[in-house]
């Protein structure tokens, strides 16, 4: 059996690579949105519904990375200066408030930023009325993808913190 400071360890592990992970692919796709808008700019482009829904991606982006190193960056220092069998507490509140932003994902991380890419698709294809339906079912799906994912992340998370600190654990 792991210990309650191992099992918080791994936690915080496997936090600290979801948000750099995140933090990456947010980062390349900025650049890709970046020179979408200033390719758009120098080629004088009509369209500039592409570089509304680029602005838009690169804003849901920007927010995403500030969330994640704002409000669900778990410092590894935490764990020697708050362990979490003296603190339960701090690290029942961490577990809770990483759940609760997970649950959330759909408003600050997936709504602005498939917003923003429905307007960048919306540009390059046909506006056809059967291209914006197909266009708008395909990120609906995947909308939905995303967010069932991140909504069984946070129930995982939830179930570690009640195994964790339930109140037979706790000091």
């Amino acid at each position: 059996m792991k210990s309650i400071e191992q099992r918080v360890s791994e936690l915080v592990k496997r936090t600290q690579r979801r948000n750099m992970r995140e933090t990456v692919i947010a980062c390349a796709l900025i650049v890709i949105f970046a020179f979408d808008i200033a390719y758009g700019i120098s080629q004088h482009r009509e369209d500039n519904l592409s570089i509304i829904g680029s602005t838009v991606v690169i804003f849901a982006l920007l927010l995403n990375i500030t969330i994640i190193w704002w409000k669900l960056r778990i410092p590894k220092s935490e764990l020697s200066a708050f362990p979490p069998t003296q603190f339960p507490s701090k690290w029942k509140h961490h577990l809770t408030n990483q759940a609760r932003m997970l649950r959330l994902a759909w408003l600050w991380y997936l709504l602005p930023l498939f917003l923003g890419i429905f307007f960048f698709f919306l540009s390059i294809y046909d506006t056809s009325p059967i291209s914006i339906i197909m266009l708008l079912f395909m990120q609906i799906v995947l909308f939905i993808g995303i967010w069932q994912l991140n909504l069984q992340a946070a129930k995982q998370i939830e179930r570690d913190r009640d195994a964790l600190f339930s109140n037979s654990h706790t000091v």
